[in-house]
């Protein structure tokens, strides 16, 4: 039997995971997409071909000449090596959790004969322990100081809407595409500001988190002064824009967050950065003692698994706090 090949199947794989996906907003099946492509070229990498690592990933290249022969245990293995390198540990367990689900449906598709993962020792190699990759509260505060005082070498610089930026993804765990996605009347609130965050969420949920009293005032800075700049400012336009007027797009948000990191000395990998943010939102109201159920509905986790990430890591923290003050000699 002639092996299909992979960017062929990995292809009718994205498509079947997206018509049964629960989102519509795209996020999850690029993100599929993305990962199978990483595994395509760190495999080709393991076995010594030249990758020309510029070029953005697609299927399409990235498995361009793999066939599903391709996915044996051990090059998987040599592949997750490689990954290890270069990425945290919460986006390789997304990788892995993606060729994983990918393995599983060739295998019931009778495309391989035995799923990869069912070797014991690419199980255990698999399993790493998901750190929170989290700005620290001092990360925060100097990166926002950064902003207010940009470097001019920095022209896309605005630094009322940096401030209120980084401060917004600190304060509200908002993702990178729900972030650009925000338009100004989305803040809204009875008897106290809230964030509605409704348009490119990861599961499709629409959920609200309240604003504090230092993030609405750097938002209404901000928004003061667009309007002297003459920019829109209605409800239905976005909150966040660049100097010239137009949208933000996620790849102007993580450049931005990049910047003002590398200013602040703050330092988490590539892929990190954005989510760096909400990591910190969840790490930090889990440290408070938030209930895990409203900290899953604020962090709109529609698996409270996910959650607990932020728990445990609380817990490892608030015990090693204790330990260092000598509490628990």
């Amino acid at each position: 039997m002639v092996a299909p090949p992979l960017a062929e199947v990995a292809l009718d794989w994205c498509h079947a995971k997206s018509v049964t996906a629960a989102s519509t907003s795209g996020n999850s099946d690029k993100a599929r997409r993305t990962d199978l492509a990483r595994w395509g070229r760190a495999i080709k990498t393991s076995r010594g071909e030249i990758i020309d690592e510029e070029l953005l990933h697609s299927l399409e290249h990235d498995l361009d000449g793999l066939t599903t022969r391709d996915l044996s245990s051990e090059s998987l293995l040599r592949a997750l090596d490689l990954l290890k390198r270069s990425y945290s540990p919460s986006t390789l367990q997304r990788q892995l959790s993606s060729v994983r689900g990918f393995c599983r449906w060739l295998a019931t598709k009778g495309l391989i004969d035995t799923n990869p993962f069912d070797d014991e020792v690419l199980q255990v190699r698999g399993r790493t322990e998901q750190a929170v990759r989290a700005f620290t509260p001092d990360d925060v505060t100097a990166m926002i100081e950064a902003a207010g005082e940009p470097s001019k070498r920095a022209r896309s610089a605005w630094p009322a809407r940096d401030e209120a930026l980084i401060d917004l993804l600190a304060a509200t765990g908002t993702r990178n595409g729900e972030c650009v996605a925000l338009r100004i009347g989305d803040i809204g609130g009875a008897d106290r500001p809230v964030l509605h965050i409704q348009r490119g969420t990861k599961s499709g949920r629409v959920r609200e988190v309240p604003l504090a009293k230092h993030t609405v005032d750097r938002l209404d800075k901000y928004l003061a002064e667009r309007g002297e700049r003459g920019l829109a400012a209605t409800g239905r336009e976005s909150l966040f824009i660049r100097n010239d007027g137009r949208d933000f797009t996620t790849d102007a948000l993580y450049h931005l967050v990049k910047r003002l990191a590398q200013a602040a000395s703050a330092h988490l990998p590539d892929d990190a950065l954005v989510h760096g943010l909400r990591h910190h939102f969840g790490l930090q109201l889990a440290m408070r003692g938030v209930p895990p159920a409203t900290l899953q509905q604020l962090m709109g986790h529609q698996d409270p698994r996910t959650t607990s990430i932020y728990t445990r890591h609380a817990s490892f923290d608030l015990i090693n706090a204790l330990d260092d003050a000598g509490w628990l000699s």
